[in-house]
C-alpha cells in the first residue's frame, strides 16, 4: 500500500483516541459504561499505581515564543506583532504581565494513567507562586490554603482550580487526585516536543489502557456501521462491495490501533532556515507487522527524478517499494474498494444522458475497467514511482508527468476505447497513434478545443490544448499544454540521466511566485492590483524562496509527514492582509 495511502488511517486513529480520551478523562460516569463494555476483553491494563504518560502538550517558553511571533511578523510587514501580544497580555493582567512566571522554560500539560482512571495536570514554571495568584484574584478569584499544603483557587463561576508547588514549578488540576501523582522533572516529561517545537502534542497510544482502546476501535465500528445503511436504489452487488470494503477499512484501523506507538503533532517556525511547518508522526511498535512493512520499504529510488523541477510551479515525486508478501492484508482491501469504484463508475455511464448511445457506454466501461486494470496490477506489485511538474506563466501552462505502470498495454487499450467515443463528437480531430517516438516511447497525440467562452483558458493553452500520452515497457506518460512533446523529452532525458535516484517517498512543492503572477495578469479587473502588489512582493524579495512544500519521510518503525511554508509565502500572506485593509478602507470611504 503507498505510504500516501497510509497517512488516512492515523489520522482517524489519533481522532478516536483524543475524543475517547477527552470524554473519558471528564466523565467518570461515561468511564465506567466504557469498562462495562470492555470488561471481557482480555487484554490487561496497567495495574493501579504504576503511571503512565498518556499523552503530552507541550508549548516552549514564552521568551521563544514571542521571538518567534516577531520573526513571522517581520516577515509579514507586521515588526510590531511580538509587542503587541505582550501589551494585550498587560492589558488582560491590568498591567501585571506574566509576572511570577519564568519565561525561559516550557510550558505543559500532562495526562498520566494509573490503568483505572486519568490523571491531568498542568506544568506551569514560576518564580514566585504569590504573584500568579495575585494575577488571578485580580479577576476576582479566591485561593484558599489545603490541608495537603497546597492552594484551592475558586473561580467566579464556581469552579475550581487546585495548585500545588514543587521546585521551579506550579502543578494545576480541575481535581486533587490528579495532584497526588506528579511528574518528577516535568521538562524532561516535555522532552523533544518543547525542542523541536513552538507547540506539540503526543499521544502514547500504548499506554492508553486497552478498554479505551477498544472503546475508540467501538466508537469508529459504530460509525461504519450507520454509514453502512443500504442507500436508496442501491443494488445488492454495490451494497455488498461497499460493506467489504468497510470491513476491510474497519480491520485495519482496529490493526493500527493495536499497533501504533505513539502519534505526535509538533508546530515550528524556524528563524534560521526562515520557515514554518507542522509535523505530523506516527510510529509502530517495534517489530510488529506494521513496523516491519514500514521497513520492508527501505530506502525510496526513482526513475523518473526529471519530472520533479523546483522551478515549476507544481510538482510532485512519489516512490515506495514494498514486499508484497507483507501488504497481503492490505490488499483485500484495495481490491474491495476497486470492486466498489468499477461497480459505481459503471452506474454513472448508465445514468449518463450525454452519451449518444449504448456502444460508447459500454466503451467508456471498457476504457474505465482497463484504466484500473493497470492500477491495480502495479500496486499489488508493492512498487508505485512516479512525477509531474505543471509549468505556468501568464500566457502558457504546460503539464508533463511520467508514472510506473505494470501493465501499460492496458492504458493504450483504454486510450483507444475512450477515442471510439470522442471519434462521434463533431469537433474532436481524433487521435494521431504512433506519432512520435522518444527513448522508446511511443506517443499518441491529440488536439482538444478550448471552448470559446473559455478566455482565460486560451490565453495559456490557445484554440486548442495539445495532449500527448506515452506508452513505455513499464511506464505511462502525460503530456499536456504548450510545448507539450519538447516538455515531455526533456524531463524523460533528465530521469534517464539519473537512474534509480534516491528521493524521499513523497514531496509536492507548490511555488507561490508564478502562480500569483499568473493569478495578476489573468484575475478579475477589480484584483489585478493587489494581486500584482503580492507578484511584486514575492519576485523582489523572495528571490525563489516562496514555496510550500509537503514531504513524507521514514523514520524508524514510521513515518513523519511535514507542511512547511518558506519566508516568500508568510511575506505574501502579511501583503494579502494588507492589501484586504486598504480595500476595506477605500470601500468605507464616502463616494
Amino acid at each position: 500500500m503507498t505510504t500516501a495511502f497510509r497517512f488516512r488511517r492515523p489520522i482517524q486513529v489519533a481522532a478516536a483516541l483524543v475524543l475517547a480520551l477527552g470524554a473519558l478523562a471528564t466523565r467518570p460516569a461515561f468511564a465506567e459504561a466504557a469498562e462495562d463494555q470492555a470488561a471481557d476483553q482480555t487484554a490487561p491494563a496497567a495495574a493501579p499505581g504504576e503511571l503512565k504518560t498518556v499523552a503530552v502538550v507541550a508549548v516552549s517558553s514564552y521568551n521563544q515564543l514571542i521571538g518567534d511571533v516577531g520573526f513571522m511578523g517581520s516577515l509579514a510587514d507586521r515588526p510590531e506583532l511580538g509587542q503587541m501580544i505582550e501589551g494585550t497580555i498587560a492589558l488582560f493582567t491590568q498591567g501585571k504581565g506574566l509576572n511570577g512566571i519564568d519565561k525561559t522554560k516550557p510550558w505543559g500539560v500532562i495526562l498520566q494513567t494509573d490503568g483505572q482512571q486519568f490523571l491531568p495536570v498542568a506544568c506551569l514554571p514560576v518564580t514566585d507562586l504569590n504573584q500568579v495568584l495575585g494575577i488571578a484574584q485580580g479577576f476576582g478569584a479566591k485561593t484558599q490554603d489545603t490541608p495537603d499544603g497546597g492552594k484551592q483557587i475558586d473561580l467566579p463561576n464556581g469552579k475550581s482550580i487546585f495548585v500545588k508547588t514543587g521546585t521551579g514549578w506550579a502543578f494545576l488540576a480541575q481535581s486533587a487526585n490528579s495532584l497526588e501523582h506528579l511528574p518528577a522533572d516535568p521538562q524532561a516529561a516535555l522532552g523533544d516536543l518543547v525542542t523541536n517545537y513552538d507547540l506539540g502534542a503526543r499521544i502514547s497510544v500504548q499506554n492508553v489502557p486497552a478498554t479505551y482502546r477498544q472503546l475508540a476501535v467501538g466508537a469508529m465500528k459504530s460509525g461504519m456501521e450507520q454509514g453502512l445503511q443500504r442507500k436508496e436504489g442501491e443494488d445488492d452487488a454495490t451494497y455488498e462491495g461497499r460493506r467489504k470494503m468497510a470491513e476491510a477499512q474497519m480491520q485495519q484501523v482496529e490493526r493500527m490501533v493495536n499497533e501504533i506507538d505513539d502519534i505526535t503533532f509538533g508546530w515550528a517556525v524556524d528563524s534560521k532556515q526562515q520557515q514554518t511547518f507542522l509535523d505530523f508522526t506516527y510510529r509502530f511498535v517495534a517489530d510488529s507487522k506494521m513496523a516491519k512493512q514500514i521497513a520492508s520499504y527501505d530506502k525510496p529510488h526513482t526513475n523518473f527524478a526529471g519530472f520533479f523541477q523546483p522551478d515549476a510551479a507544481l510538482t510532485m515525486n512519489f516512490a515506495s517499494k514494498a514486499d508484497p508478501q507483507l501488504i497481503k492484508e492490505d490488499m483485500e482491501q484495495f481490491r474491495a474498494m476497486i470492486d466498489t469504484m468499477r461497480k459505481q463508475a459503471e452506474k454513472a455511464i448508465d445514468e449518463e444522458n450525454d452519451l449518444p448511445d449504448q456502444t460508447s457506454r459500454d466503451a467508456l466501461k471498457g476504457a474505465m475497467n482497463d484504466f484500473l486494470d493497470a492500477a491495480q496490477a502495479t500496486i499489488e506489485a508493492g512498487q508505485m514511482d512516479g512525477g509531474a511538474a505543471v509549468v505556468l506563466h501568464p500566457d502558457s501552462l504546460t503539464v508533463v508527468a511520467g508514472f510506473l505502470v505494470k501493465q501499460p498495454e492496458k492504458f493504450e487499450s483504454g486510450l483507444k476505447k475512450i477515442a471510439e467515443v470522442g471519434a462521434k463528437e463533431p469537433d474532436f480531430g481524433g487521435v494521431q497513434w504512433n506519432a512520435a517516438n522518444h527513448a522508446g516511447i511511443n506517443f499518441h497525440t491529440m488536439s482538444v478545443p478550448v471552448p470559446e467562452d473559455q478566455e482565460d483558458a486560451r490565453k495559456m493553452l490557445g484554440d486548442k490544448v495539445d495532449v500527448a500520452v506515452g506508452i513505455g515497457t513499464d511506464s505511462v506518460y502525460v503530456a499536456i499544454g504548450r510545448d507539450n512533446m519538447d516538455a515531455i523529452n526533456k524531463a524523460i532525458d533528465a530521469s534517464r540521466a539519473e537512474p534509480n535516484k534516491e528521493v524521499k517517498p513523497f514531496e509536492l512543492s507548490l511555488a507561490l511566485g508564478p502562480i500569483m503572477e499568473t493569478a495578476a495578469a489573468n484575475g478579475k479587473e477589480e484584483d489585478q492590483e493587489s494581486l500584482q502588489a503580492i507578484a511584486e512582493l514575492l519576485n523582489n524579495t523572495a528571490q525563489g524562496r516562496d514555496h510550500i512544500r509537503i514531504t513524507g519521510q521514514f523514520i524508524a518503525n514510521g513515518l513523519r509527514y511535514r507542511i512547511e511554508a518558506e519566508e516568500g509565502v508568510l511575506r505574501a500572506i502579511g501583503k494579502g492582509v494588507s492589501e484586504a485593509q486598504k480595500k476595506a478602507q477605500e470601500a468605507q470611504k464616502p463616494n
